[in-house]
Parts: C-alpha cells; sequence; structure tokens
C-alpha cells in the first residue's frame, strides 16, 4: 500500500477525532489540561456544526447559530448515524482566544482568527501573528496526540465507544461521570512520579 492509499484509508480518523472532543468538552464542561506546555485550556464547539453520513456525503445537516453542539437537532443527526466532518472551534488559553473550523476529513484549518496582536512594529506583529497560528496548531496537535493514544489502546472499543454511544443515545443533560477512567497516560491524567527506590539495610 503507497502512501497515498495509506492516507485514503486513515481520513476516518479526524472525523472520529471530533467526535471524542465534541463528546470530552460536553463531560469535560470544555476545559482541559494539556500537561506542561500548555497548561490548562478551554475547547468550545461554535457556531458551525455539519454532520453527514458515513457513506453519502449528499445527507448533510448544517447547523449554524448560537451553540449548534448543544441542539436536539445536532444529537438527532448523530442518532441517525451522521459523523463531524466539520467544525468551527474556539480554544481559550490564558485570556486569549483562537477560533478556527476544522475539517475532519484532512485536519485543515480554515478561518483562522487569532488573538489581539501586541506587537507595534510591522515586521514583530508578522512573527506574533504567525506564532500565534502555531500555538493554535500545538495545542490541537496535543489534543490529537491524546485522541490517538486512546484511540490505539484496548480502552477504545472497550470503554470509550460504549461510552459515546450512551452520550448519543440519550437526550437529557450529559453526566461528567459519563467520560470513561481509561487508565491511560494522557495529558489529563500525567503519569504518577516513581517511587523513591528503597534505601539499601
Amino acid at each position: 500500500m503507497d502512501l497515498v492509499d495509506l492516507i485514503e484509508t486513515r481520513r476516518f480518523l479526524g472525523s472520529e477525532f471530533l467526535m471524542w472532543l465534541w463528546f470530552k468538552t460536553e463531560t469535560h464542561d470544555g476545559l482541559m489540561n494539556l500537561g506542561e506546555e500548555h497548561g490548562d485550556v478551554e475547547v468550545v464547539f461554535d457556531d458551525s456544526l455539519v454532520l453527514e453520513a458515513y457513506l453519502a456525503e449528499t445527507e448533510r445537516n448544517t447547523f449554524k447559530g448560537g451553540a449548534p453542539a448543544y441542539s436536539p437537532e445536532a444529537k438527532v443527526a448523530l442518532q441517525q448515524g451522521k459523523r463531524v466532518s466539520r467544525a468551527k472551534l474556539a480554544i481559550l488559553k490564558d485570556g486569549r482566544e483562537w477560533t478556527f473550523t476544522l475539517k475532519a476529513e484532512g485536519m485543515d484549518f480554515t478561518s483562522v482568527k487569532i488573538p489581539a496582536v501586541l506587537s507595534r512594529q510591522e515586521d514583530e506583529k508578522f512573527y506574533e501573528r504567525m506564532y500565534l497560528v502555531d500555538e493554535a496548531e500545538d495545542i490541537v496537535d496535543a489534543l490529537y496526540e491524546e485522541f490517538l493514544a486512546i484511540r490505539l489502546s484496548d480502552a477504545w472499543h472497550d470503554k470509550m465507544v460504549p461510552a459515546m454511544r450512551e452520550w448519543v443515545a440519550t437526550d437529557d443533560a450529559v453526566d461528567p461521570g459519563l467520560y470513561p477512567d481509561l487508565g491511560l497516560e494522557t495529558a489529563d491524567a500525567p503519569a504518577p512520579e516513581p517511587e523513591a527506590e528503597p534505601e539499601p539495610a
């Protein structure tokens, strides 16, 4: 299998990532810890969300305005078996906010809005803008790494998929305890400190 074929067979991961992120934002009120590099961030599904049938892209639901990820109509689309193909996300960190649309198929960023630039010199403004764009991409990369760690573990099918199915099936408010304890070393659950070696007798 060449590289192009390999990429094509993995395109579903972007949609699964957005589904997992949607589920986690609802059970964590959007609050996530991404370890030492990024610390605490808030992730919000913003005012645009597109879901489509897995094998028929013409069967598509587009939700705009307000908070469509929390609407009954979006939940019905999930219950009909549709997947997330595009979502507008907002990331808040240290009083700054980024918004962008993330396309599931190629994990492409579009319509990126960055926090206010503080530099005054034009060349400094350029580099600050580039830094802010890179920071948003790094945060999404950290979230994606967490997702992949779960996706490649036994916990994905044993715990995460059943929990997400329960989330999709219910029309009630989401219980924070629905997100399973995976027993994995993720950014939200840092690895425990190693025990000190016992001193020799």
